[in-house]
């Protein structure tokens, strides 16, 4: 098993078993996984424990659209138990979102020193590398490169370059879920939106993440989707909004094993 992971050693080395706890576990209807660590559904019988347990094997874990008002018990048990925990809320996007990108994409394109590359299979290394540098340069922690590159579930990642061949923006998106669950089998993560800082302004991350969504419409037939957002992430927030998505009063939890990694975060 091979696959191209990007970050620090300790990320890495997360990424990685990330990966291959996936390549056990996918069959498992709770199981979720877009390229980082596997999680669970909240909801699924034994989640929360199931939880915990993929965060004592991976380093991290996560649980997905659990009830706002859920949070903070959730947390604090967590937490007793020693995990740093990392709270995202759900912005959460459909029919709004496909409107939005196909709004975005009509009123807006990339500068004439700009070329956009959607990644896959076939991309060549350099590519895929200068997504993760933009990705890293932000915080952001680039998901595997398998699932950028569309091989072990249905995704799509896209990188803007510079005329050097320089990565100067990207986003992702990627399905999350079982494909048979019945609610959330053709639900993806969207996300990694990143722009390197003196090409801020020109709107690629808002471009870049309606071409995600455009193509992951078309090419899969997604047509619903989430993210997560910090709290008080004001730009993130603006992004996601301008994009047609919007809280809907769920949340993510992710819990990380500080032994495993140091400052208690996976990314951003």
């Amino acid at each position: 098993m091979e696959s191209e992971f990007f970050g620090s050693p300790d990320q890495q080395a997360v990424l990685a078993r990330g990966l291959a706890l996936y390549d056990l576990l996918c069959d498992h209807p709770a199981m979720t996984y877009y390229g980082r660590g596997v999680g669970v559904l909240w909801g699924a019988p034994g989640a929360l424990d199931l939880m915990a347990r993929l965060a004592t094997v991976q380093g991290v874990s996560n649980c997905s659209f659990i009830p706002d008002a859920n949070v903070p018990a959730l947390r604090a048990d967590l937490e007793a138990d020693g995990y740093s925990i990392t709270h995202y809320a759900a912005w959460e996007g459909s029919a709004d979102a496909l409107t939005a990108a196909d709004r975005i994409l009509d009123a807006h394109a990339p500068a004439e020193d700009i070329s956009v590359h959607v990644i896959d299979a076939k991309s060549p290394a350099s590519h895929l590398q200068a997504l993760a540098d933009v990705s890293l340069e932000a915080g952001v922690l680039p998901v595997a490169g398998c699932i950028l590159r569309g091989q072990r579930r249905p995704a799509v990642s896209v990188v803007a370059l510079d005329g050097k061949g320089q990565g100067v923006s990207c986003a992702a998106a990627a399905t999350y879920a079982h494909p048979d669950h019945p609610e959330y089998g053709k639900v993806a993560w969207w996300g990694m939106l990143a722009t390197r800082p003196d090409r801020k302004g020109e709107r690629l991350a808002l471009i870049l993440g309606a071409i995600a969504l455009r193509e992951m419409r078309r090419r899969h037939g997604i047509k619903r989707f989430f993210t997560g957002v910090t709290a008080g992430n004001a730009a993130s927030e603006a992004v996601c909004r301008r994009s047609g998505f919007a809280p809907r009063g769920r949340s993510i939890i992710s819990p990380v094993d500080p032994r495993v990694l140091r400052g208690g975060k996976l990314t951003k």
